[in-house]
């Protein structure tokens, strides 16, 4: 009866992500899709600060004609 009882245990402990090659995959996957989101959003607010900043060189342009 023990031995069922810890059978039964180390079943249920060794059934997580980290036990299985798939699971490791996946947690590794959705981590650089995390950093991919990051760096697009990263990438959208320097654009986003250029283009301003050539608005502003294109003002200073016109004003200095």
């Amino acid at each position: 009866m023990k031995i069922i009882v810890l059978a039964l245990i180390l079943a249920l402990t060794s059934c997580g992500q980290n036990s299985s090659p798939e699971g490791r995959l996946s947690i590794k996957m959705d981590a650089m899709h995390q950093e991919i989101d990051s760096l697009k959003k990263q990438n959208t607010m320097i654009l986003d600060s250029l283009n301003k900043m050539n608005q502003s060189l294109q003002k200073l342009k016109q004003s200095g004609k």
